[in-house]
């Protein structure tokens, strides 16, 4: 099957880390933002049982919890409502947003991702990558 511009949207996620030691755990979506207004970037916290996530706005910086990295695209799965997040990992700063696609992350927010072990970092254009 092709790649189609329908269901194929890249995101650069990635810092200037050349090793983003992502963490990555696919989990159903309750709550919070609607499933389809969320997008890759979006910070997530977990449910209660913390076996779902919901999209987290700034009011819930003290629980961020990962990165959603990949929503539900396939259109021969349409009951799927899962997302892949990031638990844990470096992130580029200009495309890390709360799910109502806020920005930028408040202090107290940037505090607990770190806590938890995601950095989100100022991208370098070409990084280390580049020759």
């Amino acid at each position: 099957m092709a790649i189609s511009g329908t269901t194929f949207s890249p995101v650069n996620l990635l810092s200037h880390d050349d090793d983003p030691n992502w963490k990555v755990v696919r989990m159903p979506v309750v709550g919070g933002p609607a499933l389809a207004t969320l997008k890759p970037g979006y910070l997530v916290k977990f449910g209660a049982t913390r076996a779902d996530v919901a999209g987290a706005v700034a009011a819930d910086d003290a629980v961020l919890e990962g990165v959603i990295i990949d929503t539900p695209n396939d259109p021969a799965a349409p009951a799927d409502t899962t997302v892949a997040v990031a638990l844990s990992g470096s992130f580029d700063k200009n495309t890390i947003k709360y799910a109502d696609g806020a920005t930028p992350i408040s202090a107290a927010g940037l505090k607990r991702l770190h806590e938890v072990g995601i950095f989100v970092d100022a991208a370098v254009p070409g990084g280390a990558f580049a020759p």
